[in-house]
């Protein structure tokens, strides 16, 4: 029937191409070209009247620029898109229908390829396509030809783009400009803030109260709050000298420990870190653990406390054995940067996809990940440079997270006595479990047993009890660095061209192949820690500011490409980078520039009780964003902070250094088993992340975080307002000695607001919170039900002002 339909169509067509050349007569030697216009005329008019209406009805949806695909890197809504055939080149070969993909496809010839996917076209249909490709598939008379979104994918073209690109050229050292306002004349952060706001008719804001600066600094620098006594000192020492008190105050608190276990949060964020791998045992209901990738978290949290410079930082991470660090020294621990990925010895190209995705955006801010199945849209990247980094990745070898022998352990790390004592006590009746059980198959999986035990209660001993060892989570070289190629579509059984591992061809066009003796990890971060790399030192310095400041120079932290964010200030983000670089890496340095300067000591310029500031409403009104930096950005506390800052106005806070991981919260009202340590210590499971920590906007460690947001959900308030957490905290604060010695209501109140608020309640809060005391005193006292209320109101008192915005907020 299809071969008879095909005659009768193919035949037809003849005829009208007859009959029009018998119209127009016969050609003369100054009349080709009209009879070549007259045939496209006419193969225009076929393709309106009969392919369109099937491309449009059965191809467009996936396969033009109106949908927003191309597929395959194919386009059929446009002749120079059938013509170049997409990835495979061969989708419309003119005049050759059996010859061409798209009759392959649509004909359903081969399982794999079959055109549209959900049904066949009709006979009719099919016949007058390969109608169309006999007759040379003539496309419209005004074909659209290439546009922005044909040209996504074309490497030649993007990597042309790519030249004028900000991000891919050398970082510069610009001058600070010199402005009239002596204030912000003298620090070059403040020169290139302000000329930045002047041609928007923007001036600074006012400084920020020496209380809310110095707040302020305590948090950024330490995540923890001040105590009213050190405000007070802060005061009086602003009184005296400003400048010095500001330098004093932040030397001192990047000399803490504190600022190292608060800064180190940004980091973990950035390499997806986790006590868990990314699965589960079903018949368990248990992850899979990683019981020494705490190891990984204390190396990031000390190497902040030592200022460690980051090249060297970058390079430990990678490569700490190749560098000649011993099995026991704590610089192996960096290895954990590769170790603590998700996908452990299992799907292996989502593990090499994970290391290559946190590499390139966690590092340079490009997405290279996204040139897996095919030459990335957007950026300067071909697939054959994720290979490359693939070949470098698939290099390695990954200890079982579990297997004791192949991960050294840290001579560092040392447990109390007592501690080692408990741990060889419970650890010797869980191997004698595991011995009684090897051989053993459990009822209805047919799993081991013994592997069981081994998964579930030995990895949860070493996980989490104190006396356990400390080991780094590594990665090893294989003794051969397997051959590396292009899987086509991102299947690995079509092979394409080789890939020898190198560097990114945007950012060094020779691409010079890495030695092939080893993996070609440490040739790969030089590349990267290289100072004239014109990402690294941006990208850092981005996020550092983010970090403080609360808003990057560079909006999309994780990709600078030409799918990214412009920088807001192009030339401050040079002079910080080019800084950084010169002066040695220096993170504390760099911290310390951006903290001690006018930008950051600013106010947020918010409506006062006295009425709105017409100078702040005015500047909303310019810059409502405050994309310029004219103001201080309110921001809301991470978890981390919260649970931090709880923990420290009740008296429990335990600032140690280090170690096994906790779990953070009460398994349930009156339950006292769970940490007093900051929240940097608190277990992370990667499968089920904790429900709280995800109300608070805690990212995914499933992959590489750019940034976190900022919400405001009812979870976080009833979580102020019911946690038993928050409740037993404030319990123990009005049961400290110094609450319990108060015999006055407005001591206790004093007490409650200088601990928690740092500061002196207002005469209408004092009326309040006494007028909430009696009222609930006399309830309880009326109430013949002991149970139904609270005996004693202050801590209701105390719990009112953790749920406060004044607690939950940094202005």
């Amino acid at each position: 029937m299809r071969s008879r339909f095909h005659f009768i169509a193919t035949w037809l067509l003849l005829l009208n191409t007859a009959a029009a050349f018998l119209m127009a007569g016969p050609l003369s030697a100054q009349e080709p070209n009209s009879a070549i216009k007259n045939q496209d005329k006419m193969g225009a008019e076929f393709f309106e009247r009969r392919i369109r209406p099937i491309l449009v009805q059965h191809c467009y949806e996936c396969h033009s620029e109106t949908a927003g695909e191309q597929q395959g890197g194919l386009l059929l809504d446009r002749q120079a898109g059938w013509i170049e055939g997409g990835d495979s080149n061969k989708t419309v070969i003119p005049g050759e229908p059996d010859a061409s993909l798209l009759m392959v496809a649509v004909r359903y010839e081969r399982d794999d390829l079959q055109m549209p996917p959900d049904e066949p076209l009709s006979e009719e249909s099919i016949a007058l396509l390969e109608q169309w490709i006999a007759g040379g598939a003539p496309g419209p008379l005004e074909d659209m030809g290439e546009t922005e979104f044909s040209r996504l994918g074309d490497q030649p073209f993007i990597f042309e783009k790519s030249k004028q690109h900000w991000a891919f050229q050398p970082v510069t050292n610009p001058q600070p400009p010199q402005n009239q306002n002596v204030t912000w004349n003298d620090a070059p952060i403040d020169q290139f803030v302000f000329a930045r706001m002047q041609p928007h008719g923007l001036q600074p804001s006012h400084r920020a109260r020496s209380p809310e600066l110095y707040r302020r600094l305590n948090y950024v620098l330490t995540g923890l709050p001040p105590s009213r006594e050190a405000i007070e000192t802060f005061e009086q020492a602003i009184g005296k000298d400003r400048d010095a008190a500001i330098q004093q105050a932040v030397d001192q608190l990047l000399d803490s420990p504190a600022f190292g276990q608060h800064i180190a949060r940004m980091w973990l964020d950035v390499t997806r870190y986790a006590d868990t791998d990314s699965a589960y045992r079903a018949d368990t209901k248990t992850p899979h653990y990683f019981p020494f990738a705490f190891s990984y978290r204390d190396y990031v949290v000390n190497a902040f406390n030592e200022d460690k410079p980051y090249d060297k930082f970058l390079k430990e991470q990678f490569a700490a054995d190749l560098l000649g660090a011993k099995p026991e020294s704590p610089e192996m621990a960096a290895l954990g940067f590769l170790g603590v990925a998700p996908h452990a010895n299992r799907a292996a190209s989502e593990a090499l996809d994970d290391w290559i995705d946190l590499t390139t955006r966690g590092l340079l801010g490009l997405t290279v990940a996204c040139a897996r199945c095919h030459d990335h849209k957007y950026e300067p990247i071909p697939t054959v440079d994720y290979y490359s980094l693939r070949g470098v990745f698939g290099s390695l070898d990954r200890p079982h997270p579990l297997d004791e022998k192949k991960q050294p352990l840290l001579a560092a790390y040392q447990a109390t006595p007592s501690q080692r004592a408990d741990y060889r006590k419970k650890r010797a009746t869980i191997d004698k479990k595991i011995a009684d059980a090897e051989g053993q198959k459990a009822k209805g999986n047919n799993r081991s047993v013994a592997q069981k035990i081994r998964e579930t209660d030995l990895a949860e001993l070493l996980l989490f009890h104190p006396g356990a060892p400390a080991r780094s989570m590594v990665v090893r070289e294989k003794k051969k660095r397997p051959r590396s190629f292009v899987h086509i579509r991102g299947d690995a059984r079509a092979r394409g061209e080789d890939s020898p591992a190198r560097f990114l061809k945007v950012l060094e066009p020779e691409q010079r192949p890495f030695d092939s003796d080893n993996s070609g990890r440490l040739e790969l971060v030089n590349r990267i820690a290289n100072p004239e790399n014109p990402l690294t030192a941006r990208v850092y310095v981005n996020r550092i500011w983010g970090w403080l400041i609360g808003s990057h120079l560079v909006d999309t932290p994780s990709d600078f490409g030409l799918q990214g964010s412009p920088p807001t200030h192009p030339e401050l983000l040079d002079y910080l980078a080019a800084d950084f670089v010169r002066s040695g890496w220096s993170t504390k340095r760099l911290v310390r520039q951006i903290v001690t300067s006018e930008t950051f000591a600013q106010s947020i310029c918010a409506t006062t009780g006295r009425g709105p500031n017409v100078s702040c409403t005015e500047r909303e009104g310019i810059d409502p964003t405050n994309r310029y930096l004219w103001r201080a950005n309110r921001r809301h506390l991470s978890i981390e902070a919260i649970r931090d800052s709880v923990l420290a106005v009740s008296g429990q806070l335990d600032q140690s250094l280090g170690g096994h991981a906790e779990q953070l919260w009460p398994a349930k009202a009156g339950a006292k088993n769970y940490a007093r340590r900051r929240t940097i210590y608190g277990y992370i499971n990667r499968f089920n992340l904790d429900p709280t920590l995800r109300a608070f906007d805690f990212p995914s460690p499933m992959q590489t975080q750019p940034t976190r947001g900022e919400s405001i959900v009812a979870p976080q308030a009833l979580f102020l307002m019911n946690s038993p957490f928050v409740s037993d905290q404030m319990q123990q604060l009005v049961q400290s000695d110094r609450f319990t010695q108060l015999s006055a209501d407005d001591q206790k109140i004093d007490f409650l607001f200088d601990k928690i608020l740092q500061r002196s309640p207002a005469n209408n809060e004092r009326t309040r919170v006494s007028r909430f005391v009696e009222f609930q005193q006399r309830i309880v006292a009326a109430n013949k039900n002991p149970n139904r209320f609270k005996n004693d109101p202050w801590p209701l008192v105390a719990q009112s002002l953790v749920m406060s915005n004044e607690f939950q907020y940094l202005d």
